[in-house]
């Protein structure tokens, strides 16, 4: 059975489609708000990569427009999630990251390639990390997938 926040619970349905990218940030980082860009990254599944996981999502989150604490606060769920994966690898597999970076969100999906390792809980504390850090996270795929959604809170929004 999934893992979910309360908050996706509570939000069921709204969230915006996934939508292949195709355009890659601006030269100044700027993107553009029909288009979005994907980044993968593929790291070993051991506790060292993680940090090259955190930084990738911090930079990214800079990139794209977000705040700094938003910055941060992805970079802190997206290190809890791939530390959760990488304890359930056991240094086996890799762990592959694809980012989806919009104008208004960043979505990471961490996926575990080793069919063996899968999260088969999530302790209490990762789950107060992930709450307090993203809008919208859970795992799927047996335990071998940890969904990450972080929206930017800085943006207009027009209510008609």
């Amino acid at each position: 059975m999934p893992t979910r926040s309360p908050a996706h619970r509570e939000r069921r349905g709204t969230a915006a489609p996934l939508q292949p990218a195709r355009t890659p940030l601006g030269s100044a980082g700027e993107v553009d708000a029909h288009d979005s860009d994907r980044i993968r990254l593929t790291v070993p599944a051991t506790a060292t990569a993680v940090r090259i996981i955190r930084v990738g999502a911090s930079a990214l989150a800079t990139r794209a427009g977000f705040t700094y604490r938003e910055a941060d606060e992805l970079r802190l769920a997206v290190g809890e999630a791939a530390a959760l994966l990488a304890r359930g690898a056991r240094d086996r597999g890799a762990i592959v990251v694809t980012y989806d970076v919009h104008a208004d969100r960043i979505e990471a999906y961490l996926r575990l390639t080793d069919p063996a390792g899968a999260v088969r809980d999530v302790p209490d504390v990762a789950a107060a990390v992930l709450d307090a850090s993203v809008d919208d996270w859970e795992v799927v795929d047996g335990g071998r997938c940890v969904a990450l959604h972080k929206v930017r809170t800085d943006l207009e929004v027009d209510v008609e």
